[in-house]
């Protein structure tokens, strides 16, 4: 499933340099439907000040050659919207893969 060896060197680089809480993989790569087009959907659990910020910062630091869709969740803002079923943060624990035990 994300034995691609872009998803895992993207994956060891923000463990690395951000040390987050959690990274899911969603999408295409979480549903084993990957086709030549497709992004790779991740979601981070991090705590940072400015989100926005943040994925700006890591587009740059990060080396990789997909395309890449983040979406970043503080851990405050994971545990508060995860518990909500219309939340997409409930939708990516659902429909996504932890990545993070894997890697540690």
């Amino acid at each position: 499933m994300f034995q691609k060896p872009e998803l895992e060197q993207i994956i060891r680089q923000i463990i690395e340099k951000y040390n987050p809480q959690d990274i899911y993989v969603f999408g295409s790569y979480a549903k084993g439907v990957v086709h030549r087009y497709s992004d790779i959907d991740l979601c981070l659990i991090v705590d940072v000040q400015n989100k926005r910020a943040f994925k700006r910062r890591l587009h740059l630091e990060i080396d990789y050659d997909v395309d890449l869709d983040i979406v970043v969740y503080t851990p405050e803002q994971w545990q508060k919207y995860n518990d909500d079923p219309a939340r997409f943060a409930n939708i990516i624990d659902r429909e996504g893969e932890s990545l993070i035990g894997r890697f540690h």
